[in-house]
């Protein structure tokens, strides 16, 4: 700091509408004191009022408190001739290069709904590639190595598209339904098919995150279903997906489960319906929101 000029004041980027409104030279600081900026302003206030400054969302994601912006009083016929100056001297990083362009943010929805899919893909227990059967350890199946897969869709009063998954899902769907803001992405209550089910409305179409709660059955259907399922991509996001949705109601009678159960029912009730997932879907994020 002794090679600087002597400042006369200093405030966060949050505190910006503390600036004065002299003119002046301000040089703007990351929080270890790196000098990131040099600039200048008939009106220190005005110029970083709001977010209109050039670089403002630059230093924003660095943090609103640990962006420093000191300054130095200066004539407005001397602002040029300053600032040049202190740029040749002191070199900030971000005066010679470009201002950074961000991406337009991604839809809290659609970000959600990746998450979601993802999880299916992933295996139930992560860090467990081998199970326990009758007191002995063996490998996980191929066919147990992922939570779900989309069985088809179906048209009510827009389309639904049906995700199967195993157990353990379901924790992560109730936890994502309950979350404060999450809650606002389902329409219905899973409670009518004995919580085991739950609504993502993605605007363009719902999908229905369908729990097979009770292992067995869920080992029954998973297994049958598994050597005709194939890679799919669905909101940027490579999930399987069964070939013939047929082959899901197919499964669920070959599995001889006859325990009531409400997410068995719903599967059998819909299953006629099902229809292949068209290649060509395509969400569009934007409308997301």
């Amino acid at each position: 700091m002794t090679n600087f000029p002597i400042f006369v004041g200093q405030v966060t980027l949050r505190q910006r509408g503390q600036l004065p409104e002299n003119p002046g030279i301000y040089f703007v600081f990351d929080e270890f004191d790196n000098l990131l900026y040099i600039g200048q302003a008939k009106s220190l206030k005005n110029r970083w009022a709001g977010s209109t400054h050039h670089r403002y969302k630059q230093f924003a994601r660095k943090g609103l408190d640990k962006v420093i912006i000191r300054y130095v009083l200066t004539p407005i016929l001397e602002l040029n001739s300053s600032e040049r100056n202190y740029i040749d001297i002191f070199k900030p990083l971000f005066n010679d290069s470009k201002v950074k362009e961000y991406l337009p943010k991604t839809s809290p929805r659609f970000s959600e709904l990746q998450r979601l899919l993802k999880l299916t893909t992933k295996p139930l227990f992560p860090s467990c590639l081998n199970k326990s059967r009758n007191g002995e350890t063996i490998p996980r199946e191929d066919w147990d190595l992922f939570r779900g897969f989309i069985a088809g869709i179906y048209q009510e009063s827009q389309p639904h598209i049906v995700v199967v998954c195993q157990q353990n899902m379901g924790e992560i769907l109730w936890k994502s339904s309950s979350h404060r803001t999450k809650k606002r992405f389902y329409i219905g209550s899973p409670y009518q098919y004995g919580s085991m089910c739950y609504f993502f409305d993605a605007r363009q179409a719902v999908f229905g995150f369908v729990e097979v709660f009770d292992c067995d059955l869920a080992e029954s259907i998973f297994k049958e279903v598994y050597p005709n399922l194939v890679d799919f991509q669905v909101a940027g996001v490579r999930i399987k997906k069964l070939l013939n949705p047929n082959l899901l109601i197919a499964a669920l009678q070959k599995s001889g489960f006859n325990k009531p159960n409400a997410t068995q029912d719903y599967l059998l009730n819909i299953g006629g319906n099902l229809q292949d997932l068209p290649t060509d879907l395509n969400l569009n994020q934007q409308m997301m929101w």
